[in-house]
């Protein structure tokens, strides 16, 4: 019997697992969470060549081609039901504690595809997740999404060994909690959150296709906020008073996001110095006024609680 077509949700998963060496694969057997879309983009940097006329070809048409690094790049969305991936996005856990104290480590990730007949396993090696967002919002768990780029990739018919999901349940916005500073609840209704983490990873080539080494880059934390307007503590904070200030906005010593499960488990996002770069008032007809803000931070750790 030939293949035929399948579906993500009956035939495919993924796999993943630090690597000790950078782009030395390694065995994956651990799922990122409830994974929910995959998708992986290979740019061949293709250079076409076009020189004046010859007596049998055309200075119009492509003379030659020429080949430059082969580039590739994975986005990864899922549940976040398993917070060990934030070793792999900060660099360190220490006991309850993820960091970036350390350089994060590459990763060998796995993309099967199980098929009727011929399967096809996809292994990306020397992956790193440049970028991570994390998302809540109103009637939703607390979702992850990743953009991992790779060094290398190769494919067999032969599918690595699948391993089971963990046994917790998505974390989730009901019960999520908003602090700034730390311990200090904001008093506006907040609907929908984004937490993104970019590593600005530059992948090293050197005369070769394929990466040799990479480094890392600034590290950016940006935080996101929407929210049903209830008093003036954001305005005030994006002004730096209840005017412009002629100085700065207030730089926020601290802000804490949490996100707990039905279990009890609770997973803390930990901000240092988050002055507020924009703010938007929002009023319409027949809707509560809206006030969203984007933040900028300085640090972040986070700190689980599992039971």
């Amino acid at each position: 019997m030939s293949n035929v077509p399948i579906s993500g949700s009956a035939s495919v998963f993924q796999l993943y697992k630090k690597e000790t060496t950078f782009n030395t694969a390694v065995v994956p057997d651990l799922h990122f969470g409830l994974d929910t879309s995959f998708s992986a983009n290979l740019t061949n940097n293709i250079n076409p060549r076009r020189g004046f006329k010859g007596s049998t070809t055309s200075g119009r048409d492509v003379q030659f081609f020429t080949y430059g690094k082969a580039e590739y790049q994975i986005t990864e969305n899922f549940d976040l039901n398993d917070p060990s991936i934030f070793e792999l996005v900060l660099g360190n856990k220490t006991v309850d504690t993820y960091s970036g104290t350390d350089i994060p480590s590459s990763i060998t990730l796995v993309n099967g595809l199980d098929h009727t007949t011929t399967d096809r396993n996809e292994v990306y090696s020397g992956a790193l997740i440049n970028q991570a967002t994390i998302s809540g919002a109103i009637n939703e768990p607390i979702t992850a999404n990743l953009t991992i780029i790779a060094a290398d990739m190769n494919f067999t018919s032969t599918l690595e060994t699948n391993t089971p999901i963990l046994n917790k349940a998505p974390f989730t916005f009901v019960g999520a909690s908003f602090e700034m500073p730390a311990g200090t609840s904001i008093n506006n209704l907040v609907e929908s959150f984004d937490i993104t983490i970019n590593n600005n990873f530059t992948m090293l080539y050197g005369p070769n296709r394929k990466a040799q080494n990479y480094v890392p880059g600034e590290r950016v934390y940006s935080i996101k906020l929407s929210t049903r307007q209830i008093d003036d503590i954001l305005l005030q904070s994006a002004l730096g008073g209840s005017s412009i200030s002629n100085t700065n906005p207030t730089e926020n010593a601290t802000l804490k996001i949490q996100a707990t499960r039905p279990d009890g488990d609770t997973l803390s996002f930990n901000f240092v110095l988050t002055p507020i770069s924009t703010y938007d008032l929002s009023a319409k007809l027949n809707e509560a006024v809206g006030e969203n803000i984007e933040l900028t931070a300085s640090e972040l750790t986070i700190t689980e609680s599992i039971s």
